[in-house]
């Protein structure tokens, strides 16, 4: 199959998906512009908020310094930090430098009348010939053939995407029905606002080249005519017409993290033993990502260097199951002298930049200087006499150059509950080594949810976090493709704003969000849509497809339902905080309708639980916890949805398994939780660390996920879980100002810890017997809200052996002020 027919291939199965959320968006409502991103006001917002994001100005605001004009016509100025180019023919404003790789940004408003322009990338200039500038284009057009966003190769090909005859070359052809036929759906023919501003971004990675309009995805291709070349902006020579450009912005590509934030810790052995004759067998006691620095070995020949994650029989499995990792590297005797770095194999999909066009986002690279690494715990060096001093190999091991393994603590009555503490803490701390959070060692990829739930895990033990706030923009510009990964992105700017405090930085991201709410698959209903091709690929539920206790996909589902409008409860939210308070309004209006008519529409009143969706009537424990962990199940429903999960056992993946324990430790059942945590089976952390792995799992067992790796940090969720629950501690308000200390202790009987804040840990221990009694230590700037378990005896409270005022409800003693500083508690 050539390019071009793989391309027609798979354009048509992704025209046939955008055709199929049509008829979704059939039933959608006209949402209120207002929720939509707006980039129409600027104000040099957009300026900052690009260069927030790690982009490099292709234009200052002040003069054209960096560009040039190749043409004897034409003329380009700066206006209020635009450049403006008038003419009475066609010319290019093009910029001194050459790009490969990159991605690229320009906001364009085309004049009124005849217009049509577009953002030259990859560009030739030759001064010689009559049309001087030649190359690809992304089409800026302003007729009504609305052909914005497409990929056009000026004075050399013609029309590439879409592709027309007398216009293109043959090859292109070939596509002509199915892109033509792109450009006439809605959303990609309307996507250029006509009269106003127009953000175009252009990304090319090796021979694929993306391009995007406002957001909507219009075109990409591969096509291998130009690896490098310049940037360059159009006026389409209509007399006296002023088209205007801002905000013109880079990134090159690739984007390497770990190159500023991860560095290399040189590791000892924890056990050295000969295995025979040739093989000595080196433990590092964990599984970290790294290589290998030893003494240049003498001799002549080779020997090798076996690399594992897993043994087998005393020995390091060399066919380990699913993506467990293996690997070898032969090394040559006496070629070198002094420390010798012993690279891991290279795994292709982990430095993939451009796989297939249906393929996942380029993989996250790591530096060249340090050589290849994968994870490992043990080496095997084969072929090495017993004299070679092997005691001094060293891991060379990778983790965030920030990370403190004192910022946190946690240490309970159950030991149980503390190795699996020890197992997540150290499971978070080992996959920092990308530099912003990765999918484990299989296409290292940054995933909405895994992000998420690695997020929280990597607030609750370290106390430098940028990571968070990193992987958020990695993923804005690398999304993957589940459903409810979206709303993921509304969660992660949600927890970045509520631990950092930051609303700068929230406000230079918020109006990208508001792509991230499924709003565009809603009806009038405020429920959202799956069409045929969401049900098959696109809505998750859980994964792998097997943890999903039965789920039946339906048009309108619950779960897809509940992070739509949980999405939308913190966007009303952020929109508060960034000063928008119609739209917040508008957010959470439209929240509490699409609640109540999800309450209304699948709610099962005779069996007190939710059904998966509109059309059937199974019920699944997703459909169920998901709601609950949201807190969106009216005070009279709640009871019965809880009793019913509290019947069930863990039958979810250990991602969705942090939701389910969310929904158990805020409404009173934590001793339901520490239980499932803690289960014999093989469903449970207990049966993680039963294993003897030091990096937590993708699944819970390989019986569940066939080829699941062995360090991936959604399957850390105790790493948050236990401080933000047994401890109980949580930020109430942006920046950790206010907390709220509320210990869900179970039948546990002490637990203590140290959980970091911006603001400096906080400390707290409590024992539980006929009293419950806690020590709290907080920063300066930081007050808490209390809330106390009720125990059997206890009459009221006590602060530092003063009685104070506090309310029992059911399970909980809430006390009327708030506490600062450090203090004893007492229910008694």
């Amino acid at each position: 199959m050539t390019i071009h027919q793989r391309t027609r291939r798979l354009f048509s199965i992704s025209l046939a998906t955008t055709l199929l959320l049509n008829i979704c968006d059939a039933q959608a409502p006209s949402l209120d512009p207002i929720l939509a991103p707006a980039i129409e006001h600027d104000d040099g917002a957009g300026f900052d908020a690009m260069a927030s994001r790690g982009y490099s100005p292709l234009f200052n605001g002040k003069d054209l310094s960096g560009w040039w004009n190749p043409y004897p016509h034409g003329e380009a100025n700066v206006v209020d930090g635009e450049i403006h180019l008038t003419a009475d023919q066609k010319f290019f404003l093009v910029t001194k430098e050459k790009y490969s790789n990159f991605r690229v940004s320009v906001e364009i408003h085309l004049p009124e009348g005849p217009a049509n322009s577009g953002v030259m990338f990859r560009c030739h200039v030759d001064e010689d010939a009559k049309k001087k500038v030649f190359g690809y284009q992304a089409e800026c057009d302003g007729s009504d053939r609305r052909w914005s966003g497409g990929l056009f190769d000026e004075s050399r090909r013609g029309w590439i995407w879409p592709s027309t005859k007398g216009r293109s070359l043959n090859q292109f052809l070939q596509h002509e029905e199915e892109s033509k036929a792109a450009f006439a759906d809605p959303r990609i023919a309307n996507a250029l606002n006509r009269n106003g501003w127009n953000r175009y971004v252009v990304t090319c990675v090796n021979d694929v080249i993306t391009i995007e309009v406002n957001g909507i995805q219009t075109v990409r291709f591969r096509d291998a005519m130009d690896a490098t070349g310049y940037i360059g902006i159009q006026h389409h020579g209509e007399k006296d017409q002023t088209y205007r450009f801002r905000n013109l912005f880079i990134k090159e590509l690739p984007q390497i993290p770990a190159e500023q934030h991860v560095q290399l810790t040189v590791q000892e052995p924890v056990s050295i033993k000969r295995i025979n004759d040739s093989v000595t067998q080196i433990d590092f006691g964990k599984v970290a990502f790294g290589n290998i620095v030893m003494p240049a070995p003498p001799g002549r020949g080779t020997a090798t260097i076996h690399f594992g994650e897993k043994t087998k029989d005393g020995r390091i499995d060399q066919d380990p199951p699913g993506t467990v990792r293996y690997g070898f590297t032969p090394i040559r005797l006496g070629q070198q002298r002094g420390n010798w770095i012993v690279p891991t194999p290279i795994d292709p999909r982990n430095v993939q930049q451009s796989g297939l066009m249906n393929a996942n986002p380029p993989a996250v690279l790591s530096p060249d200087s340090w050589q290849s690494v994968m994870p490992f715990r043990w080496i095997e060096i084969e072929g090495l006499d017993p004299d070679y001093p092997f005691e001094l190999v060293r891991r060379r091991a990778a983790f965030s150059s920030t990370w403190n393994d004192d910022a946190s603590a946690f240490e309970c009555s159950d030991e149980t509950l503390n190795r699996i503490w020890e197992l997540c803490k150290y499971s978070i701390k080992a996959t920092t080594f990308a530099g912003v959070y990765v999918d484990g060692d299989r296409e290292r990829i940054p995933y909405e949810a895994d992000a998420y739930l690695n997020q929280l895990s990597h607030y609750a033990t370290d106390d430098n976090v940028t990571m968070a706030a990193r992987t958020f923009d990695w993923l804005m510009e690398n999304g993957t493709w589940p459903t409810e990964w979206a709303p993921h992105m509304v969660f992660m700017a949600h927890a970045e704003w509520m631990h950092s405090g930051d609303t700068e930085w929230l406000s230079h991201r918020y109006e990208s969000l508001k792509s991230k709410t499924l709003l565009n698959r809603s009806g009038d209903d405020g429920l959202v849509r799956s069409a045929e091709i969401d049900r098959k690929r696109h809505d998750i539920v859980d994964w792998p497809q097997k943890e999903r206790d039965g789920f039946v996909f339906t048009e309108i589902n619950t779960v897809v339902n509940a992070f739509h409008i949980k999405a939308l409860q913190r966007m009303a939210e952020l929109a508060r905080a960034v000063g928008k308070p119609n739209e917040a309004k508008r957010f959470s209006d439209r929240a509490k309708l699409a609640m109540s008519s999800l309450q209304k529409q699948v709610f099962d009143d005779e069996a007190g639980i939710y059904r998966d969706g509109i059309g059937t009537n199974h019920s699944s424990i997703h459909a169920n916890f998901f709601p609950l962990a949201f807190g969106l199940i009216p005070d009279d429903k709640r009871p019965g949805v809880l009793a019913w999960l509290e019947e069930q056992d863990m039958q979810c993946s250990v991602y969705a398994a942090q939701y389910f324990m969310e929904g158990l430790f805020n409404n009173g059942s934590d001793c339901k939780a520490i239980e499932l945590m803690t289960a014999d089976g093989d469903r449970s952390w207990k049966h993680m660390v039963n294993s003897g792995t030091t990096i937590t799992w993708e699944a819970w067992g390989m019986n569940y996920k066939p080829n699941q790796d062995w360090n991936h940090a959604w399957g850390a969720a105790p790493a948050n879980l236990l401080p933000r629950f047994i401890l109980g501690v949580q930020p109430l308000s942006p920046g950790w100002t206010t907390t709220t200390i509320r210990p869900c202790p179970g039948d546990l009987k002490f637990a203590n810890g140290q959980i970091p804040t911006p603001r400096g840990p906080i400390s707290i221990q409590w024992k539980k017997d006929s009293s419950f009694v806690m020590l709290v230590n907080l920063p300066g700037g930081v007050s808490a809200d209390i809330a106390l378990p009720v125990t059997d005896e206890a009459t009221g409270v006590w602060v530092d052996g003063q009685p104070v005022e506090a309310t029992k409800t059911k399970d909980r003693w809430i006390l009327r002020d708030p506490i600062q500083g450090s203090a004893t508690i007492e229910a008694k």
